[in-house]
């Protein structure tokens, strides 16, 4: 099942919830009237499957927002009118009856109906998270919602499949170093250098959503091991964050020279560097839905493969 018909299916569940919740929820709330919030309520949800109401003023109420979440999110979010039809984020308070956070990561709702609010956290696979609900009045008064999801099940990798070949680009940088040896002696001397010891190789998997930005997973990598490339598993791959590193089999090659007697030597030196790139997608499984999905990644690799040199003599 692919991600898009995982959230749609998520979606019309937590829609038809959310409504369930607001009719139940307003036979049990007909007395309350205007009943007003403090200016910052601090409140706390159990990730998977915890619900918190409240009564709250709607007398003077402008606007009402989420605040301090991240631009890179904001697609995850949609608002729904009172009939349940998608509106805008500035939707005026009477016409906004709910707003729905969803991705494989956490899904949480958030509804609105006559003088209560109710907040659902329907999973959370992320550790705590904190989100800030913002209530503008019309006489200058902002009440704060601010609610910490507590962690819930994480995903689960259970695997990853590859697409297509490995593309690799020769030569996709080169960078020149040099260095000196002066033998003061009457004797020949040896000149002994380790090109790739000031190798800057760099490793990376990119993730095409940014909710998967951050996750800490076991990870193959492509690996230039010297000779070819092949696949190494590391237990601490960053989606979407660059290792930087020099190869552990960079002291293993060696470039030696000699040096007559009372002579300089100058070894300047070219590091050529390929990028290896390969296209796959990583295959989740959340446990409190119990649905899997995959995720497109790309794993670009960047190493030195080869140097080439020349010797100078004083």
């Amino acid at each position: 099942m692919n991600i898009n018909t995982i959230l749609k299916k998520f979606t019309s569940c937590i829609i038809a919830a959310t409504i369930a919740l607001l009719v139940s929820g307003c036979n049990n709330d007909i007395f309350v009237e205007n009943a007003d919030l403090p200016d910052y309520t601090d409140i706390s949800i159990e990730g998977d499957g915890g619900l918190w109401s409240s009564a709250f003023s709607r007398k003077g109420l402008v606007s009402i927002s989420i605040d301090d979440y991240a631009s890179n999110v904001k697609n995850y979010f949609t608002y729904y009118g009172v009939n349940g039809d998608i509106v805008d984020a500035d939707c005026p308070p009477s016409e906004l009856g709910s707003i729905v956070y969803e991705n494989p990561l956490q899904s949480y709702s958030i509804g609105f109906n006559g003088d209560m609010i109710y907040i659902t956290s329907n999973y959370n696979a992320t550790f705590y998270n904190h989100i800030s609900l913002r209530l503008h009045y019309d006489y200058g008064a902002i009440k704060y919602i601010n609610v910490t999801f507590t962690e819930g099940e994480a995903l689960s990798l259970v695997g990853w499949e590859l697409s297509g070949d490995i593309l690799l680009e020769e030569n996709f940088e080169q960078v020149t170093h040099s260095s000196s040896f002066t033998n003061n002696t009457p004797l020949a001397q040896k000149f002994e250098i380790m090109p790739f010891l000031n190798s800057k190789c760099s490793d990376t998997v990119i993730p095409t959503d940014s909710w998967a930005r951050g996750l800490t997973l076991k990870l193959p990598m492509l690996t230039f091991n010297g000779n070819y490339w092949e696949w190494r598993e590391y237990d601490d791959i960053r989606l979407g964050e660059r290792r930087n590193f020099s190869p552990g089999w960079c002291t293993q090659q060696k470039l030696t020279m000699d040096v007559p007697a009372y002579t300089k030597a100058t070894v300047t030196y070219t590091l050529h560097y390929t990028r290896a790139t390969q296209s796959g997608c990583l295959i989740f499984q959340n446990p409190t839905v119990q649905q899997s999905f995959n995720e497109d990644v790309t794993w670009t690799s960047i190493y030195a493969t080869s140097f080439d040199y020349k010797v100078k003599y004083e």
